[in-house]
């Protein structure tokens, strides 16, 4: 007797769909830029020297979404404060739905899997006692067999479902704290060309860390 049929193709299909949508995310997270702060330091550098052009090339040179929303706001550094934070908020809106990009997907299987396994426990062990009544056999043994048969879907259901919640809060969490750096970097980078813009001295601390020397 095969307990397992259409249900567990289902689980297969829903095993592959998280697999490939971790190793997506985890790629793209892998290929975003990993030193927020040593990014501000060339970029303040360049804009504490007047060289604008030079700080655009910076954010050229380096990987990921958070170069790309520096260089919007650095191209737009002659308007003023209002239009550059207006100008960085644009991209960051741009920017964050990449990175929540298939996320729905596992979260979706986190919550049907269980469902699906259960499903097919059900159907199983409905078959299970069809078989026994339909042979005349209802002894222990041809019980349990059947009905541990039938649970293995339930189990292969949770084992996808914890595996997808596991991955969709370690990303739910990552893309927290990316966007939050992302967010930071943007109102450092507007505060560096407000005092650009202004003629003012550009407080090293805005790009330097503290205790670090000032170049």
């Amino acid at each position: 007797m095969n307990s397992g049929g259409w249900d567990m193709w289902v689980l297969l299909a829903l095993s592959i769909a998280v697999v490939t949508v971790v190793g997506e995310r985890l790629w793209f997270f892998s290929s975003q830029h990993g030193d927020t702060k040593g990014l501000l330091r060339q970029i303040g550098a360049k804009v504490a020297a007047n060289d604008l052009p030079g700080a655009v090339k910076v954010c050229q040179q380096n990987k990921g979404m958070l170069p790309r929303v520096l260089e919007f706001g650095l191209k737009r550094g002659d308007k003023n404060r209002a239009d550059i934070t207006d100008a960085l908020s644009i991209a960051l809106m741009e920017h964050l739905s990449a990175l929540e990009r298939n996320l729905g997907i596992i979260g979706t299987i986190a919550v049907i899997a269980p469902f699906v396994g259960l499903s097919g426990t059900v159907l199983g062990i409905i078959r299970a006692f069809s078989d026994i009544a339909s042979k005349g056999n209802s002894s222990p043994a041809v019980v349990a067999g059947g009905v541990s048969e039938a649970l293995i879907t339930t189990f292969g259901g949770l084992v996808v479902a914890i595996v997808a919640v596991i991955f969709f809060n370690f990303f739910k969490t990552r893309i927290k704290s990316y966007n939050q750096e992302m967010i930071v970097a943007a109102n450092q980078l507007a505060e560096l060309l407000h005092f650009h813009n202004t003629g003012a001295a550009i407080p090293t601390d805005l790009y330097q860390p503290a205790g670090a020397p000032a170049k």
